[in-house]
């Protein structure tokens, strides 16, 4: 086949590829709502909604002024109508627990809704009168179904002072965990943002050079270029390949167990990497291209680990408002609703879950991902398009990569954006060190800061 034929399908299979995993997960998606609907089983709350109704809870009214503060999702809905009524604002309130009863798609069961109304309509009374607006049955069906949500309300409508004051303290904790975690952002964020503003002045006056070199003539003439790009899509059939039949060994229930499996067969699809040894590179050869090599010391991992965590902030911060704005624009759709399994998973979850989902999150993922996206698809693209002007070949590679990772996540169309942002940052320690060591110590590091708030939010 012709080099210029086989470049083009491989191009064309980059895009392609992706794009089947996307539509693969959006069915499997559809698949478990579906039977989640014939199996009568009730939708959950989701742990992003509770931690932006604790929020609100504290905030007040200015965290409530969107049309639907909490998300567009049916339990969503639910909750936003007990903290709207809890701020005052009944009329609201009713609005919300009214398009949980109209949903059509994954809607809270009805007596659930009924009990819901309730409590908001019982709200502005106060003392066992309001309470008994709600049977035991009710009360115990709320507490159960809304969790803390259902926790809020009964405290208030109770008037029981105990209830209530395990609340207000769980709040005030709630509050400095916020305090502590807006310092860290917006203070790591505008030290990302000036870093990425010297590294920009500094590649523009030659005072910092790309560690990344073109491959040798040698390479070349084997097509090691095409190489790259050729293990990255046997990576995603593999994983795709792997995941599919991890799926027919359970029953879908997530488990300790399943979850470390799902650890192992990520681990495991890094057996793409066989492909290039195969086509005749040498392991010394790919971990060179691949980025698959220490910076330097350990000190030098250290700081530019911490480079490429802080210049990964500004480009999120960036990408969320982004979302934000794609939301509005929508209409239908809220970035309130955008989550990671994960993040689902994790509150509730029993020491031993916890711990698979810390390192699914903040060792496995970031191992591979670093390895496959910045390593194998960002070098691809780089050396792809050596021959541009050099600030063209790395925004090329940074913004192909970067889309292709954030667009194959499960949170959704909101969360590319941001997701997106926090590869570019990544990207950035990857030509800058020509490693991809750093990026996978600040993407263990950065997973791991998320699902910690997670839990601080969730109580």
């Amino acid at each position: 086949m012709p080099s210029t034929l086989r470049s083009g399908l491989l191009w064309l299979l980059l895009v392609l590829v992706p794009a089947g995993w996307i539509g693969i997960s959006m069915q499997e998606e559809g698949d478990r709502a579906a039977e989640a609907a014939t199996t009568e089983q009730h939708p959950e709350l989701s742990s992003i909604t509770t931690m932006q109704g604790r929020l609100a809870s504290i905030l007040g009214s200015q965290a409530l002024e969107a049309e639907n503060p909490l998300g567009t999702r049916p339990m969503a809905h639910l909750a936003a109508g007990i903290v709207l009524a809890n701020a005052g604002q009944r009329e609201r309130a009713e609005a919300q627990v009214q398009l949980a009863a109209d949903a059509t798609r994954n809607a809270p069961e009805p007596a659930l809704v009924a009990a819901v109304r309730a409590i908001v309509q019982a709200w502005p009374e106060a003392g066992q009168l309001a309470t008994r607006a709600l049977t035991a049955e009710q009360w115990t069906l709320v507490q159960d179904r809304m969790g803390w949500f259902g926790s809020l309300a009964r405290a208030k409508l109770d008037g029981d002072p105990v209830a209530q004051k395990h609340i207000d303290e769980d709040q005030v904790w709630l509050l400095y965990g916020i305090i502590l975690a807006g310092v860290w952002f917006v203070g790591a964020g505008l030290a990302g943002l000036a870093l990425v503003i010297t590294l920009g002045v500094f590649a523009a006056t030659g005072k910092v050079r790309s560690a990344m070199q073109p491959m040798p003539n040698a390479l070349t003439v084997l097509g090691l270029q095409r190489v790259l790009g050729e293990t990255f899509i046997l990576w995603m059939l593999l994983f795709m390949l792997l995941r599919t039949l991890a799926g027919h060994l359970g029953d879908g229930t997530p488990t300790t167990g399943g979850v470390w499996l799902s650890i192992a067969l990520t681990f495991a699809s890094l057996g793409a990497l066989a492909w290039p040894l195969w086509r005749g590179v040498s392991w010394r050869d790919l971990r060179d291209a691949t980025g698959l090599r220490m910076p330097g010391s350990v000190w030098r991992l250290a700081w530019m680990s911490a480079a490429s965590y802080v210049c990964a902030l500004p480009f999120m911060g960036l990408g969320v408002a982004i979302g934000q704005w794609l939301a509005n624009a929508m209409g239908d759709r809220s970035f309130q609703d955008v989550s990671h399994p994960v993040q689902e998973l994790l509150p509730g979850a029993d020491a031993g879950m916890k711990l698979a989902l810390f390192v699914v999150a903040s060792i496995a993922a970031p191992v591979v991902e670093e390895t496959v996206f910045r390593g194998l698809l960002y070098g691809h693209v780089r050396q792809q398009t050596w021959g541009w002007p050099r600030w063209l070949s790395i925004t090329a590679a940074m913004l192909f990569s970067a889309t292709i990772f954030a667009a194959i996540h499960p949170q959704g169309v909101l969360a590319v954006p941001a997701l997106a942002g926090v590869s570019i940052g990544f990207c950035i320690t990857r030509e800058w060190s020509g490693s991809v060591a750093p990026g996978m110590v600040a993407h263990g590091f950065h997973n791991g800061v998320l699902l910690a708030m997670n839990l601080l939010l969730n109580g």
